[in-house]
């Protein structure tokens, strides 16, 4: 189990509740929204800890980059939107703006997914480069 993507679940979630509290402004006290933004990143470590576990379970054949970051993030969309939906429907909300908050959540989730492929990609690129230098530096000696 990756335990950085844990970490960085637990960022999104509380990034996510920030961009909640902005589209849901009207929602109560100073306290309940720091409970709210908190919870948010609590919400997000346990997406990260699921769609690890999930992950871990593939086999090793899938073990290509391409392959391992669509199927992560494929696992972390859905299990974002069962997890949202269910605390929704044991809250009780009803109503358009919950369908908007989904979508919202959900592009955020995908757009992250999306961000960290591309710099899991760069940072190949760099290692890449770096080992050709050094290759070269030894050619020289």
């Amino acid at each position: 189990m990756n335990i950085g993507n844990v970490v960085k679940s637990f960022f999104l979630g509380l990034g996510i509740g920030l961009v909640v509290l902005v589209l849901t402004s009207d929602a109560g006290t100073i306290g309940l929204r720091l409970l709210s933004v908190l919870a948010s990143g609590g919400i997000g470590m346990l997406v990260g800890l699921v769609t690890e576990w999930l992950t871990s379970l593939l086999p090793i054949r899938l073990a290509r980059p391409r392959t391992y970051f669509l199927i992560n993030g494929a696992i972390a969309v859905i299990v974002t939107a069962v997890i949202m939906l269910t605390l929704m429907a044991f809250s009780g909300w009803r109503g358009a703006g919950m369908w908007r908050l989904i979508v919202v959540v959900l592009a955020i989730v995908m757009v992250a997914n999306i961000v960290d492929y591309l710099l899991y990609r760069r940072t190949m690129a760099r290692l890449r480069r770096l080992q050709a230098r050094l290759g070269r530096a030894a050619d020289e000696r």
